[in-house]
């Protein structure tokens, strides 16, 4: 066998796997870390209740459970009366399920709900009041939150471009499988 010969066997297996390698799935881990941030970025702006309180929320802590696949949140929340100008401070817990959105390749929020609404100082009558509130506009406030979009340098990977295909919870993050469009 010439040295051309023997050449080009060694060389075109190699190039034929990194051609190939352009064809096969890759993932993007996002770390739990990661949602907390892009939560408390979004959630910076108060949100309305009923046009009479305010409610800012700070210092999100996220935990996945990958038995349910359901994300934890637990946020310091501010409550601020607009009647009487008053401020509370608080805690809300919110638990939601996570959906990958392949149109925008987002990691979003869904079936969000309020699992737990504590105001220091409240009066029980009142904080049961409170909590039923908070339960269900915020769950309506935070439905299809989208939590986390997959970035654009993950999506193209030098001539190949990629879109999100599925997504796994783990107790430390999620694994988002990108697959190569054919």
């Amino acid at each position: 066998m010439s040295v051309k010969a023997k050449f080009l066997s060694l060389i075109f297996p190699t190039f034929l796997m990194i051609g190939c390698a352009g064809f096969s799935d890759h993932t993007v881990y996002i770390s739990e870390q990661q949602i907390q941030s892009k939560l408390n970025d979004k959630l910076v702006i108060p949100l309305s209740l009923l046009k009479v309180f305010d409610l800012s929320l700070s210092n999100a802590n996220v935990k996945f459970d990958h038995a349910t696949g359901r994300m934890h949140t637990k946020f310091d929340t501010q409550l601020m009366n607009q009647l009487t100008g008053k401020k509370m401070a608080g805690k809300l817990a919110v638990s939601g399920n996570l959906h990958l959105d392949a149109s925008t390749n987002s990691v979003i929020l869904n079936d969000a709900e309020v699992d737990d609404f504590v105001i220091d100082g409240v009066e029980p009558k009142y904080a049961d009041a409170m909590t039923g509130i908070a339960k269900m506009l915020g769950s309506q406030l935070l439905n299809g939150l989208n939590l986390y979009t997959v970035k654009a340098d993950s999506l193209k990977v030098g001539k190949t471009q990629y879109y999100p295909k599925e997504m796994k919870v783990t107790d430390r993050g999620l694994v988002v499988t990108l697959s190569p469009y054919h």
